[in-house]
């Protein structure tokens, strides 16, 4: 079977074909945010969708114009290539220069042979100007309706425009170029629902993810994050040998604060700590991470951090919240925090040991006047 004789009808085949496009670009993104979870890396979600979409258009647009450059069928994936430029656009808004679209364009062209043609050159410049109109669109949407009728309209517009220059070129009869941009409506009608579906789901699953893995009042992650990367961490750390410091620490006489001032300067209390960590973390190493693991207790996972080292992180945030200001209805409230450390041992047949052992030395801090450090 050739690409001039299809078994199927040519519109339901696009369809499928454009679906398939996106599911696996999808895929393929949300695989590449996994990894860089996975490996403790900082992660943007959609920096990477942007660059895997990027890279992976790209590819296939120069791919598919490989198989039929310098055939009088060259013009089958104009649709797909229209897309291609609506998607990165409109979906992905895409940062791509104009100097991009120029390497692109050359590349593209000495491809397909027609870089001497001013059609081509022509062509090149709708097309240009389709990505940059789709992407001020996008930006300048109202979340409503119209929203839907523009991108409908100027895709539209643009896709005839490409068509006719298309058309001149190859001599394509206007039956053809008719059923195309009645294939290019329907696709891009599809395409919007589906992308935005998807888009939605994604924003769905990330803040079921993130209600799940953040405390609601202090905004650190949780108990169940916790487990989940405490695990992780310990495994690494042993089958890579590398340091590995836990520090837990709960805050002195909370209960005190809370039948003095009331449960919500207590909440207060809980937030504003939280914060100030956080904060403290993120401008020292923005790989450590604050757990809220029970009422008043946090825990800090340092990996490849020695205990001398991680310590000194631990004495910094005890001197922070001595200092800090924490003021409730017009009243402050003193605080100090009770600390216990320890680094993973050889000895330590699971992660259950390292805990246990850091649980006791923090123990050890409250049963001996609290507001200290003990880190063995």
């Amino acid at each position: 079977m050739t690409l001039t004789h299809w078994y199927v009808p040519a519109l339901v085949t696009s369809v499928f074909f454009l679906l398939g496009i996106i599911t696996l670009y999808w895929t393929l993104a949300d695989r590449a945010i996994k990894w860089c979870t996975a490996h403790h890396k900082a992660v943007d979600r959609e920096q990477i969708r942007t660059t895997v979409g990027l890279v992976y258009l790209a590819i296939l647009i120069l791919s598919l114009q490989l198989i039929v450059s310098h055939q009088s069928i060259s013009w089958v994936f104009i649709n797909f290539q229209i897309f291609a430029v609506v998607f990165v656009s409109y979906f992905l808004l895409l940062g791509i220069k104009v100097w991009h679209w120029a390497i692109t364009a050359i590349l593209f062209m000495l491809i397909d042979g027609t870089i001497s043609q001013t059609l081509s050159w022509l062509y090149t410049v709708v097309f240009v100007t389709l990505f940059f109109v789709m992407k001020w669109l996008k930006l300048h949407r109202h979340f409503n309706y119209w929203d839907f009728i523009k991108y409908l309209v100027v895709g539209m517009i643009f896709s005839a425009a490409l068509w006719q220059i298309v058309a001149i070129r190859l001599q394509l009869p206007e039956e053809r170029v008719t059923s195309e941009l009645l294939f290019m409506g329907i696709m891009l009608v599809i395409v919007y629902f589906y992308v935005n579906g998807l888009y939605h789901d994604a924003a769905t699953l990330a803040q079921l993810t993130h209600n799940t893995n953040f405390d609601e009042l202090t905004h650190a992650k949780n108990f169940f994050a916790f487990r989940t990367n405490y695990g992780q961490a310990f495994k690494h750390s042993r089958s890579h040998q590398m340091p590995f410091t836990i520090m837990l620490f709960d805050i002195d006489h909370f209960k005190h604060i809370n039948d003095t001032y009331g449960h919500l300067a207590g909440d207060y209390v809980l937030e504003h700590l939280a914060l100030l960590i956080e904060k403290y973390l993120q401008t020292t190493d923005r790989d450590l991470v604050l757990y809220r693991t029970g009422g008043e207790e946090f825990t800090i996972l340092f990996m490849d951090y020695d205990l001398t080292k991680a310590k000194q992180h631990a004495q910094a945030i005890t001197t922070m919240i001595h200092q800090a200001d924490f003021q409730y209805d017009n009243q402050k409230i003193q605080l100090s925090i009770s600390v216990g450390m320890t680094m993973q041992q050889a000895a330590d047949e699971d992660s259950t040991h390292l805990y246990r052992r850091a649980d006791e030395y923090l123990y050890h801090s409250k049963n001996n006047g609290r507001d200290q450090i003990t880190a063995k």
